[in-house]
């Protein structure tokens, strides 16, 4: 079963609904108990700051909880914007430390023009299952100002131009990270969210 970290950030209710249309179970977890073998895969969704984001997981108990469950293979989690972020190891963005289930560290975007808010094309460099049935040079909604810039990383599956590239979709091994939001990105977002189901 699929289970979407409730802690605060993030629109929970679109996630739900997107899945509901399409018949899909989706269980809210609220509370760190709710992590249980019945669930297999979770969606860390994310509206806001690094720090406050990982206060909010550490203040319900979340974040050993997420470490313990990357930990086995079998399991699959997805963070977005920054549920993305405070997978890493830090941001220049707040002073605490990640998650580090990814050992990147993310930096602010050299523009003048923030957050980088808005469509913009998505270029795909390596195929993955969560990006089956998605079109080249695709297009999706962004929200932030803070990014994974690191050209040479291992983990990097796409890429997005904004005056710079950084790395818009990541996975290392069961963690998948995108930076911009599939709950609000219409067909193709949608279908990001299936492929999750399915991988």
């Amino acid at each position: 079963m699929i289970g979407i970290i409730d802690y605060g950030l993030g629109n929970i209710k679109a996630y739900h609904n997107i899945y509901k249309e399409h018949d899909i179970d989706l269980k809210i977890i609220s509370n760190y108990k709710d992590i249980n073998s019945k669930i297999d895969k979770l969606i860390l969704p994310g509206i806001g700051s690094f720090d406050n984001a990982l206060t909010l997981l550490k203040s319900k108990n979340f974040f050993d909880e997420i470490i313990n469950f990357s930990l086995n293979s079998k399991n699959k989690i997805l963070g977005v914007c920054v549920g993305m972020q405070i997978l890493s190891r830090a941001s220049e963005e707040g002073n605490l430390e990640g998650l580090s289930i990814v050992k990147e560290n993310f930096k602010k975007l050299p523009s003048k023009i923030l957050p980088h808010i808005g469509w913009n094309s998505v270029t795909i460099n390596r195929e993955i299952d969560i990006l089956e049935n998605i079109t080249k040079d695709c297009f999706f909604y962004f929200l932030h100002s803070y990014a994974l810039l690191n050209k040479s990383s291992d983990i990097k599956i796409c890429e997005t131009s904004y005056e710079i590239k950084f790395i818009s979709v990541y996975q290392k091994e069961n963690i998948y990270g995108i930076q911009f939001h599939p709950e609000k990105s219409h067909t193709q977002g949608c279908q990001i969210l299936l492929n999750f189901y399915n991988s």
